[in-house]
Protein backbone atom coordinates (compact mmCIF):
# COMPACT_ATOMS: atom_id res chain seq x y z
CA UNK A 1 0.00 0.00 0.00
CA UNK A 2 1.13 3.55 -0.67
CA UNK A 3 0.67 5.51 2.54
CA UNK A 4 0.66 9.25 3.16
CA UNK A 5 -1.20 11.94 5.03
CA UNK A 6 -4.75 12.07 3.77
CA UNK A 7 -4.40 15.31 1.86
CA UNK A 8 -8.16 15.77 2.18
CA UNK A 9 -9.77 18.90 3.61
CA UNK A 10 -10.88 18.59 7.25
CA UNK A 11 -14.51 19.19 6.22
CA UNK A 12 -14.40 16.25 3.82
CA UNK A 13 -12.94 13.92 6.43
CA UNK A 14 -15.50 15.03 9.04
CA UNK A 15 -18.30 14.19 6.61
CA UNK A 16 -16.94 10.64 6.35
CA UNK A 17 -16.42 10.29 10.12
CA UNK A 18 -20.03 11.34 10.73
CA UNK A 19 -21.20 8.24 8.85
CA UNK A 20 -19.16 5.79 10.95
CA UNK A 21 -21.20 3.97 13.60
CA UNK A 22 -18.26 3.92 16.02
CA UNK A 23 -18.27 7.73 16.20
CA UNK A 24 -22.05 8.18 16.34
CA UNK A 25 -23.02 10.84 18.87
CA UNK A 26 -19.70 12.73 18.81
CA UNK A 27 -19.94 16.49 18.53
CA UNK A 28 -18.71 18.42 15.51
CA UNK A 29 -15.78 19.64 17.57
CA UNK A 30 -14.85 16.06 18.53
CA UNK A 31 -15.01 14.95 14.90
CA UNK A 32 -12.77 17.82 13.81
CA UNK A 33 -10.23 16.76 16.45
CA UNK A 34 -10.49 13.20 15.16
CA UNK A 35 -9.95 14.39 11.58
CA UNK A 36 -6.72 16.04 12.71
CA UNK A 37 -5.08 12.73 13.66
CA UNK A 38 -6.02 10.58 10.65
CA UNK A 39 -3.82 9.50 7.79
CA UNK A 40 -4.57 8.00 4.42
CA UNK A 41 -3.52 5.12 2.18
CA UNK A 42 -4.30 3.71 -1.25
CA UNK A 43 -4.46 -0.01 -1.96
CA UNK A 44 -4.89 -1.93 -5.22
CA UNK A 45 -7.50 -4.59 -5.93
CA UNK A 46 -6.48 -7.88 -4.27
CA UNK A 47 -4.05 -6.17 -1.90
CA UNK A 48 -4.33 -6.97 1.82
CA UNK A 49 -4.75 -4.07 4.20
CA UNK A 50 -3.83 -6.44 7.04
CA UNK A 51 -3.70 -10.19 7.54
CA UNK A 52 -5.43 -12.35 10.14
CA UNK A 53 -3.03 -12.65 13.08
CA UNK A 54 -1.27 -9.31 12.46
CA UNK A 55 -0.92 -7.01 15.45
CA UNK A 56 -3.67 -4.41 15.36
CA UNK A 57 -2.47 -0.81 15.39
CA UNK A 58 -5.12 1.20 13.50
CA UNK A 59 -8.79 1.50 12.59
CA UNK A 60 -9.65 1.90 8.89
CA UNK A 61 -12.49 3.69 7.11
CA UNK A 62 -13.25 3.24 3.43
CA UNK A 63 -13.11 6.65 1.71
CA UNK A 64 -13.60 5.21 -1.76
CA UNK A 65 -13.69 1.60 -2.91
CA UNK A 66 -14.54 -1.69 -1.18
CA UNK A 67 -12.78 -4.01 1.29
CA UNK A 68 -13.75 -7.59 2.13
CA UNK A 69 -13.19 -9.18 5.54
CA UNK A 70 -12.35 -12.88 5.34
CA UNK A 71 -11.49 -15.53 7.92
CA UNK A 72 -9.44 -18.69 7.41
CA UNK A 73 -11.19 -22.01 7.92
CA UNK A 74 -9.51 -25.17 9.27
CA UNK A 75 -9.63 -26.72 5.78
CA UNK A 76 -7.51 -23.84 4.36
CA UNK A 77 -10.46 -22.22 2.58
CA UNK A 78 -11.76 -18.74 3.41
CA UNK A 79 -15.11 -17.48 4.64
CA UNK A 80 -16.20 -13.98 3.63
CA UNK A 81 -17.55 -12.22 6.73
CA UNK A 82 -18.48 -8.82 5.30
CA UNK A 83 -17.72 -6.13 2.71
CA UNK A 84 -17.03 -2.55 3.79
CA UNK A 85 -17.80 0.26 1.36
CA UNK A 86 -17.68 4.08 1.33
CA UNK A 87 -18.06 5.50 4.84
CA UNK A 88 -17.83 2.11 6.59
CA UNK A 89 -15.07 1.12 9.00
CA UNK A 90 -13.24 -2.05 10.06
CA UNK A 91 -10.62 -3.09 12.60
CA UNK A 92 -12.11 -1.00 15.43
CA UNK A 93 -10.91 -3.28 18.25
CA UNK A 94 -7.32 -2.25 17.50
CA UNK A 95 -8.14 1.21 18.90
CA UNK A 96 -8.42 -0.37 22.34
CA UNK A 97 -5.69 -3.03 22.40
CA UNK A 98 -2.96 -4.58 20.29
CA UNK A 99 -4.53 -8.04 20.04
CA UNK A 100 -3.95 -9.96 16.80
CA UNK A 101 -6.36 -9.23 13.95
CA UNK A 102 -9.24 -11.72 13.96
CA UNK A 103 -9.71 -11.57 10.14
CA UNK A 104 -7.95 -10.53 6.93
CA UNK A 105 -8.97 -7.26 5.23
CA UNK A 106 -8.47 -7.32 1.45
CA UNK A 107 -9.43 -4.76 -1.21
CA UNK A 108 -11.83 -6.04 -3.85
CA UNK A 109 -11.13 -2.95 -5.98
CA UNK A 110 -8.69 -0.08 -5.84
CA UNK A 111 -9.53 1.73 -2.61
CA UNK A 112 -8.67 4.87 -0.68
CA UNK A 113 -8.69 4.38 3.07
CA UNK A 114 -8.69 6.69 6.07
CA UNK A 115 -6.40 5.46 8.89
CA UNK A 116 -7.05 6.21 12.57
CA UNK A 117 -3.84 5.19 14.45
CA UNK A 118 -4.38 3.61 17.87
CA UNK A 119 -1.71 5.63 19.72
CA UNK A 120 -3.02 8.94 18.45
CA UNK A 121 -6.59 7.89 19.25
CA UNK A 122 -5.69 6.95 22.83
CA UNK A 123 -3.90 10.26 23.31
CA UNK A 124 -6.96 12.07 22.01
CA UNK A 125 -9.13 10.27 24.57
CA UNK A 126 -6.91 11.34 27.40
CA UNK A 127 -4.43 8.53 27.75
CA UNK A 128 -5.03 5.99 30.53
CA UNK A 129 -8.39 7.39 31.69
CA UNK A 130 -10.97 5.27 33.51
CA UNK A 131 -13.28 5.38 30.50
CA UNK A 132 -10.51 4.06 28.24
CA UNK A 133 -9.59 1.31 30.71
CA UNK A 134 -13.22 0.21 30.83
CA UNK A 135 -13.42 0.06 27.04
CA UNK A 136 -10.12 -1.83 26.92
CA UNK A 137 -11.42 -4.44 29.35
CA UNK A 138 -14.55 -4.92 27.25
CA UNK A 139 -12.48 -5.27 24.09
CA UNK A 140 -10.31 -7.92 25.76
CA UNK A 141 -13.41 -9.83 26.86
CA UNK A 142 -14.87 -9.73 23.35
CA UNK A 143 -11.53 -10.74 21.85
CA UNK A 144 -11.30 -13.72 24.22
CA UNK A 145 -14.76 -14.77 23.14
CA UNK A 146 -13.80 -14.48 19.45
CA UNK A 147 -10.71 -16.65 19.94
CA UNK A 148 -12.68 -19.33 21.76
CA UNK A 149 -15.38 -19.38 19.12
CA UNK A 150 -12.83 -19.59 16.31
CA UNK A 151 -10.92 -22.57 17.67
CA UNK A 152 -12.07 -25.89 19.02
CA UNK A 153 -12.30 -26.26 22.77
CA UNK A 154 -15.62 -24.60 23.61
CA UNK A 155 -17.29 -25.00 27.01
CA UNK A 156 -20.57 -25.32 25.13
CA UNK A 157 -19.74 -28.94 24.41
CA UNK A 158 -20.99 -29.97 27.87
CA UNK A 159 -23.99 -32.31 27.81
CA UNK A 160 -27.13 -30.74 29.32
CA UNK A 161 -26.91 -33.02 32.35
CA UNK A 162 -23.53 -31.52 33.33
CA UNK A 163 -23.50 -28.62 35.74
CA UNK A 164 -20.28 -27.06 34.50
CA UNK A 165 -18.41 -26.55 31.25
CA UNK A 166 -15.40 -28.64 30.41
CA UNK A 167 -14.96 -31.22 27.62
CA UNK A 168 -12.79 -29.63 24.92
CA UNK A 169 -12.70 -32.60 22.54
CA UNK A 170 -16.11 -31.93 21.01
CA UNK A 171 -15.64 -28.16 20.65
CA UNK A 172 -15.90 -28.04 16.85
CA UNK A 173 -19.10 -30.12 16.81
CA UNK A 174 -20.61 -27.93 19.52
CA UNK A 175 -19.73 -24.80 17.57
CA UNK A 176 -21.43 -26.11 14.44
CA UNK A 177 -24.54 -27.05 16.39
CA UNK A 178 -24.67 -23.66 18.06
CA UNK A 179 -24.16 -21.56 14.96
CA UNK A 180 -26.09 -23.47 12.31
CA UNK A 181 -29.34 -24.25 14.11
CA UNK A 182 -32.20 -23.21 11.83
CA UNK A 183 -34.73 -20.69 13.17
CA UNK A 184 -32.87 -20.38 16.46
CA UNK A 185 -32.21 -16.71 17.30
CA UNK A 186 -30.44 -17.59 20.56
CA UNK A 187 -27.67 -19.78 19.13
CA UNK A 188 -25.14 -16.92 19.21
CA UNK A 189 -26.18 -16.06 22.76
CA UNK A 190 -25.56 -19.65 23.85
CA UNK A 191 -22.16 -19.60 22.14
CA UNK A 192 -21.25 -16.47 24.11
CA UNK A 193 -22.61 -18.01 27.31
CA UNK A 194 -20.32 -20.99 26.80
CA UNK A 195 -17.25 -18.72 26.83
CA UNK A 196 -18.28 -17.24 30.19
CA UNK A 197 -18.73 -20.49 32.14
CA UNK A 198 -15.86 -21.28 34.54
CA UNK A 199 -14.55 -24.83 34.47
CA UNK A 200 -14.06 -24.91 38.25
CA UNK A 201 -14.24 -22.71 41.32
CA UNK A 202 -11.17 -21.38 43.12
CA UNK A 203 -10.40 -22.85 46.52
CA UNK A 204 -11.60 -20.97 49.58
CA UNK A 205 -9.97 -21.97 52.85
CA UNK A 206 -12.40 -23.69 55.16
CA UNK A 207 -15.05 -24.39 52.50
CA UNK A 208 -16.10 -27.00 49.98
CA UNK A 209 -17.51 -24.92 47.13
CA UNK A 210 -18.79 -25.47 43.59
CA UNK A 211 -20.77 -23.59 40.96
CA UNK A 212 -22.46 -24.50 37.71
CA UNK A 213 -24.88 -23.45 35.00
CA UNK A 214 -27.20 -25.72 33.04
CA UNK A 215 -26.62 -25.52 29.29
CA UNK A 216 -29.93 -26.05 27.52
CA UNK A 217 -30.01 -27.27 23.92
CA UNK A 218 -32.40 -24.47 22.88
CA UNK A 219 -31.74 -22.12 25.78
CA UNK A 220 -31.47 -18.32 25.75
CA UNK A 221 -27.91 -18.13 27.03
CA UNK A 222 -29.23 -15.85 29.74
CA UNK A 223 -27.46 -17.11 32.88
CA UNK A 224 -23.96 -17.75 34.17
CA UNK A 225 -21.91 -17.86 37.35
CA UNK A 226 -18.58 -16.18 37.84
CA UNK A 227 -15.97 -15.13 40.39
CA UNK A 228 -13.62 -12.16 40.79
CA UNK A 229 -10.77 -11.50 43.18
CA UNK A 230 -11.24 -8.43 45.35
CA UNK A 231 -8.34 -6.03 46.09
CA UNK A 232 -8.07 -7.44 49.64
CA UNK A 233 -7.51 -10.97 48.26
CA UNK A 234 -10.94 -12.43 48.98
CA UNK A 235 -13.03 -14.10 46.26
CA UNK A 236 -16.46 -12.75 45.33
CA UNK A 237 -18.72 -15.35 43.70
CA UNK A 238 -21.43 -14.10 41.34
CA UNK A 239 -24.58 -15.31 39.65
CA UNK A 240 -25.64 -13.22 36.64
CA UNK A 241 -29.01 -13.56 34.95
CA UNK A 242 -31.02 -11.68 32.30
CA UNK A 243 -34.72 -12.55 32.21
CA UNK A 244 -36.09 -10.08 29.67
CA UNK A 245 -36.14 -10.72 25.93
CA UNK A 246 -34.72 -8.34 23.35
CA UNK A 247 -31.03 -8.44 22.44
CA UNK A 248 -29.30 -11.82 22.92
CA UNK A 249 -29.24 -12.13 26.73
CA UNK A 250 -25.55 -13.05 26.81
CA UNK A 251 -24.66 -9.59 25.45
CA UNK A 252 -25.64 -7.61 28.61
CA UNK A 253 -24.12 -10.37 30.75
CA UNK A 254 -20.82 -10.02 28.87
CA UNK A 255 -20.83 -6.25 29.35
CA UNK A 256 -21.58 -6.60 33.08
CA UNK A 257 -18.71 -9.09 33.53
CA UNK A 258 -16.30 -6.78 31.73
CA UNK A 259 -17.36 -3.74 33.77
CA UNK A 260 -16.96 -5.65 37.05
CA UNK A 261 -13.37 -6.39 36.09
CA UNK A 262 -12.73 -2.84 34.92
CA UNK A 263 -13.99 -1.48 38.23
CA UNK A 264 -11.65 -3.80 40.13
CA UNK A 265 -8.77 -1.95 38.46
CA UNK A 266 -9.82 1.18 40.36
CA UNK A 267 -9.12 -0.66 43.67
CA UNK A 268 -12.50 -0.14 45.37
CA UNK A 269 -12.13 -0.01 49.15
CA UNK A 270 -15.18 -2.20 49.83
CA UNK A 271 -17.42 -4.68 47.97
CA UNK A 272 -20.21 -2.14 48.39
CA UNK A 273 -18.17 0.39 46.41
CA UNK A 274 -17.44 -2.18 43.68
CA UNK A 275 -21.12 -3.01 43.27
CA UNK A 276 -22.19 0.64 43.37
CA UNK A 277 -19.61 1.75 40.80
CA UNK A 278 -20.45 -1.14 38.48
CA UNK A 279 -24.12 -0.18 38.65
CA UNK A 280 -23.31 3.47 37.94
CA UNK A 281 -21.23 2.55 34.87
CA UNK A 282 -23.93 0.25 33.48
CA UNK A 283 -26.65 2.85 34.14
CA UNK A 284 -24.68 5.41 32.11
CA UNK A 285 -24.59 3.18 29.03
CA UNK A 286 -28.20 2.00 29.26
CA UNK A 287 -30.22 3.36 26.34
CA UNK A 288 -33.83 4.49 26.49
CA UNK A 289 -36.24 1.60 26.01
CA UNK A 290 -33.57 -0.93 26.96
CA UNK A 291 -34.94 -3.09 29.79
CA UNK A 292 -32.56 -6.08 29.74
CA UNK A 293 -31.03 -5.47 33.14
CA UNK A 294 -28.63 -7.91 34.81
CA UNK A 295 -29.66 -9.46 38.12
CA UNK A 296 -26.60 -10.28 40.18
CA UNK A 297 -26.01 -12.13 43.45
CA UNK A 298 -22.67 -11.50 45.20
CA UNK A 299 -21.37 -14.00 47.78
CA UNK A 300 -18.15 -13.49 49.78
CA UNK A 301 -16.84 -16.17 52.17
CA UNK A 302 -14.32 -15.01 54.78
CA UNK A 303 -13.60 -17.50 57.55
CA UNK A 304 -16.73 -17.89 59.63
CA UNK A 305 -18.27 -14.81 58.03
CA UNK A 306 -20.48 -14.75 54.95
CA UNK A 307 -21.28 -11.49 53.15
CA UNK A 308 -24.19 -11.26 50.69
CA UNK A 309 -25.73 -8.62 48.44
CA UNK A 310 -28.01 -8.77 45.43
CA UNK A 311 -29.00 -6.48 42.59
CA UNK A 312 -32.46 -7.76 41.68
CA UNK A 313 -34.33 -10.75 43.07
CA UNK A 314 -31.75 -13.51 43.50
CA UNK A 315 -32.81 -16.45 45.71
CA UNK A 316 -30.27 -17.47 48.33
CA UNK A 317 -29.85 -18.45 51.93
CA UNK A 318 -28.02 -20.31 54.71
CA UNK A 319 -28.99 -23.90 55.48
CA UNK A 320 -27.96 -24.68 59.04
CA UNK A 321 -26.65 -28.11 59.97
CA UNK A 322 -29.75 -28.66 62.14
CA UNK A 323 -32.01 -28.12 59.08
CA UNK A 324 -33.14 -24.59 59.87
CA UNK A 325 -32.99 -22.00 57.11
CA UNK A 326 -32.14 -18.28 56.91
CA UNK A 327 -33.11 -16.59 53.64
CA UNK A 328 -31.03 -13.83 52.05
CA UNK A 329 -32.63 -10.47 51.41
CA UNK A 330 -32.86 -8.41 48.22
CA UNK A 331 -30.76 -5.25 48.33
CA UNK A 332 -31.61 -3.20 45.28
CA UNK A 333 -32.67 -3.11 41.62
CA UNK A 334 -30.89 -5.03 38.83
CA UNK A 335 -27.66 -3.50 37.58
CA UNK A 336 -28.16 -0.68 35.09
CA UNK A 337 -31.78 0.04 36.02
CA UNK A 338 -31.26 2.91 38.45
CA UNK A 339 -28.27 5.11 39.23
CA UNK A 340 -27.33 6.55 42.61
CA UNK A 341 -28.18 3.37 44.50
CA UNK A 342 -26.13 2.15 47.46
CA UNK A 343 -26.10 -1.63 47.84
CA UNK A 344 -25.66 -2.91 51.40
CA UNK A 345 -24.22 -6.32 52.26
CA UNK A 346 -25.76 -8.67 54.82
CA UNK A 347 -23.48 -10.58 57.17
CA UNK A 348 -24.02 -14.12 58.50
CA UNK A 349 -21.93 -16.27 60.81
CA UNK A 350 -21.39 -19.86 59.65
CA UNK A 351 -20.55 -22.83 61.86
CA UNK A 352 -19.05 -26.15 60.80
CA UNK A 353 -21.54 -28.05 58.63
CA UNK A 354 -23.62 -24.99 57.66
CA UNK A 355 -24.27 -24.58 53.93
CA UNK A 356 -24.92 -21.71 51.53
CA UNK A 357 -27.11 -21.98 48.44
CA UNK A 358 -27.65 -19.36 45.70
CA UNK A 359 -29.79 -19.74 42.56
CA UNK A 360 -29.59 -17.25 39.70
CA UNK A 361 -33.41 -17.10 39.62
CA UNK A 362 -36.49 -19.11 40.53
CA UNK A 363 -39.75 -19.03 42.40
CA UNK A 364 -39.91 -19.20 46.19
CA UNK A 365 -41.25 -22.75 45.95
CA UNK A 366 -38.45 -23.87 43.62
CA UNK A 367 -35.78 -22.42 45.88
CA UNK A 368 -37.24 -23.92 49.06
CA UNK A 369 -37.43 -27.30 47.33
CA UNK A 370 -33.75 -26.98 46.38
CA UNK A 371 -32.85 -26.05 49.97
CA UNK A 372 -34.71 -29.09 51.31
CA UNK A 373 -32.83 -31.30 48.85
CA UNK A 374 -29.48 -29.87 49.97
CA UNK A 375 -30.36 -30.63 53.62
CA UNK A 376 -30.96 -34.29 52.69
CA UNK A 377 -27.52 -34.64 51.06
CA UNK A 378 -25.48 -33.23 53.92
CA UNK A 379 -21.83 -34.27 53.66
CA UNK A 380 -21.73 -35.00 49.92
CA UNK A 381 -19.05 -33.19 47.85
CA UNK A 382 -20.12 -29.75 46.65
CA UNK A 383 -19.78 -30.55 42.94
CA UNK A 384 -22.07 -33.59 43.31
CA UNK A 385 -24.67 -31.49 45.10
CA UNK A 386 -24.60 -28.87 42.32
CA UNK A 387 -25.15 -31.53 39.66
CA UNK A 388 -27.97 -33.08 41.69
CA UNK A 389 -29.60 -29.68 42.07
CA UNK A 390 -29.46 -29.02 38.33
CA UNK A 391 -31.18 -32.30 37.57
CA UNK A 392 -33.85 -31.61 40.20
CA UNK A 393 -34.45 -28.05 38.93
CA UNK A 394 -34.75 -29.26 35.35
CA UNK A 395 -37.25 -31.92 36.42
CA UNK A 396 -39.29 -29.37 38.39
CA UNK A 397 -39.43 -27.05 35.37
CA UNK A 398 -41.01 -29.75 33.21
CA UNK A 399 -40.82 -29.06 29.47
CA UNK A 400 -40.12 -25.33 29.89
CA UNK A 401 -36.42 -25.66 30.72
CA UNK A 402 -34.57 -22.40 31.37
CA UNK A 403 -30.89 -22.10 32.24
CA UNK A 404 -30.16 -21.81 35.93
CA UNK A 405 -26.91 -21.05 37.76
CA UNK A 406 -26.13 -22.48 41.18
CA UNK A 407 -23.46 -21.67 43.76
CA UNK A 408 -23.17 -24.01 46.74
CA UNK A 409 -20.69 -23.93 49.65
CA UNK A 410 -20.37 -25.85 52.91
CA UNK A 411 -18.31 -24.76 55.91
CA UNK A 412 -15.80 -27.46 56.82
Amino acid sequence: MSQSTSGWPIEQVVEILEKVDLFAGLSREDLEEMAGIVGGTTAKAGEAVFEEGDTGDAFYIVFQGAVELVKARPDDTEERLAIRRNGEGFGEMSLLNAAPRSATARCVEESQLIIVPRDAFRELLGGDSLALRMMTMLAQALRAMDVRLTHAGLSAAVPVDDATAGDDDDGADAMEQLLTGANDPNRISRAMQATFLPTEAPEVEGYDLAGGTTVEERGRGGSTWDFVRLPDGRWAFLTLDVREDGHPPAFPIGVARAVFRAMLRTNPETPEELLRNTNEALTEVTTEGMDQFVEVGVLILDGEKLHWASAGRVPGGVIRRDGTFEEFGSHGPPLGMMGGFNFAFQEFTLSEGDSVLVLSHGSQGLFMGAADLVAQFHGKPADEIVQTLHKAIRKAQGESHTEASVIYARRL
